[in-house]
């Protein structure tokens, strides 16, 4: 997590521990969480095994690789069931690929670190002196391994923040995976800066697979983005998002290892869904933290976060296409086989009719339907909040008008820029796509009797769904 989570309000360092036979208790209810200075000694595997297995059983051999972007992104979405698997006896390995650096480096971001190494031995009732570190490298990257014991580790690559005011051109994570760029890194505990691109990042990420062999891989929401006109509730971090389609892009599909995906600040209007113990046992552990963070401790609004947890399930994914590169292998990747993929060439195609969506001469021409053949070639590029569709020639974007000032306004190629209204989501319909405008919702439409392609409200028609004719 970064800086844009919302007010802050500050709250007291340390309140309320109370303690009920040596078991950590919180006072206040799931929403609330005080602790009081008693004395008190909890027991912190009692605090781990507070939330359930979900029926599973938990054995030695389980081997859980958690990939997410920031020192607390695994405490606040991944937990409890993080928590679950510390306790069990199962061998955890999370990876944190960004730095901590958007505001007092190096301190912060080391203090965030040592943060979630506290919280892991408080877990797991062992003492954070006990971690050791070593040098690390997999893919030809080098990252910081620390470990607490022989079954429980966390890898550290530095990547430079990318909170939500970074441009998304900046060298960050974002551009690692929309564009292929290079990132230098931070100097690490135990590797100097270097230069990551996506290619680079592939290797280490398969390069982590095959030396710690997982049995499943934990991350954050690829889709987080792709909900709400155009910000969902809660919020976005495109950290999160980036980092979420990297493992989806390298580990989706690959036989015997799934992958699950934790939703993050959009749970924020979710209701509550964890039971009281298993809240506690979440807010107590990032308590642990926190005495590391002072932003965390300032802000309200991670209370919200401790009595709930959400994956990512059909409802919420709601057959929306991910823009992911061109697939490492063949086999499922997340996404349908025919969906369209990043900064490839295609031709917008209604089904229905056969024509194509066409581009007038001109910035500002309205667009209309023509033959296949004659269709305007698009590239498609990812953007905060869905798809860019940009014409081969870079020489302007699909994008619609403001649906409030002109609701039936008719779409258009106009200059590229950073605007919900040449933003689109696409996500599967009957029979082809729908393309709807990241900021209204409304829906790409042809009308082949007029040849022509208006925005409409959302209907899932034959008229609505389009094909991505590769080029």
């Amino acid at each position: 997590m970064s800086a844009e989570r919302g007010p802050a309000s500050v709250i007291s360092r340390r309140r309320a521990l109370a303690a009920t036979g040596g078991v950590l208790a919180v006072l206040g209810g799931a929403a609330a969480v005080d602790w009081a200075d008693d004395g008190s000694t909890p027991r912190p595997r009692d605090v781990a095994r507070a939330w359930p297995s979900k029926d599973r059983v938990p054995q030695q051999e389980r081997r859980v690789l958690n990939v997410v972007a920031h020192h607390d992104d695994d405490l606040l979405f991944l937990s409890p069931d993080l928590l679950s698997d510390l306790e069990s006896g199962a061998h955890v390995r999370t990876v944190y690929l960004m730095a901590s650096d958007y505001v007092g480096y190096p301190k912060y971001m080391r203090d965030r670190e040592a943060g979630v190494r506290a919280a892991y031995a408080f877990a797991l009732g062992r003492k954070p002196s006990e971690w050791t570190s070593r040098p690390y490298a997999a893919g030809g990257v080098q990252a910081t391994l620390w470990t607490l014991d022989e079954r429980v580790s966390v890898l550290e690559t530095r990547i430079p923040d990318g909170h939500m005011l970074t441009d998304p051109g900046a060298k960050r994570m974002w551009a690692l995976y929309a564009d292929g760029g290079s990132v230098q890194t931070r100097d690490g505990d135990t590797f100097p800066a270097q230069h990551i691109d996506r290619t680079a990042m592939v290797a280490f990420l398969q390069g982590v697979r095959d030396e710690f062999r997982p049995t499943c891989v934990n991350t954050l929401d690829p889709t987080a983005d792709l909900h709400g006109s155009p910000m969902p509730t809660g919020g976005i971090h495109q950290d999160h998002i980036s980092v979420a389609r990297m493992v989806m892009y390298v580990f989706e599909g690959t036989p015997d290892l799934p992958v699950s995906y934790y939703r993050d600040y959009t749970i924020t209007s979710e209701p509550d869904n964890l039971s009281p113990a298993a809240t506690r046992a979440k807010a107590a552990c990032f308590k642990v933290y926190t005495e590391f963070d002072p932003d965390a401790q300032r802000s309200r609004v991670y209370r919200t976060w401790y009595p709930k947890t959400y994956q990512v399930d059909e409802r919420w994914r709601a057959g929306l296409v991910v823009p992911l590169p061109p697939p490492l292998r063949p086999g499922p990747t997340g996404n349908p086989s025919d969906a369209p993929l990043l900064a490839r060439e295609y031709r917008l195609v209604n089904p229905a009719s056969g024509l194509a969506v066409a581009a007038a001469s001109g910035a500002g021409g309205a667009l209309t339907l023509k033959p296949e053949s004659h269709g305007t070639v698009f590239r498609t590029q990812a953007v905060r909040f869905g798809w860019r569709l940009v014409t081969k020639d870079g020489s302007g974007c699909l994008a619609t008008p403001d649906p409030a000032k002109e609701p039936q306004g008719a779409p258009t190629v106009s200059e590229c820029r950073h605007d919900p209204a040449l933003v689109f989501r696409i996500r599967a319909g009957r029979g082809g796509y729908l393309v709807t405008v990241a900021g209204s919702g409304a829906a790409l439409t042809a009308d082949a009797r007029l040849g022509t392609v208006s925005q409409q409200p959302e209907v899932g028609s034959p008229e609505q769904c389009w094909r991505f004719a590769p080029v």
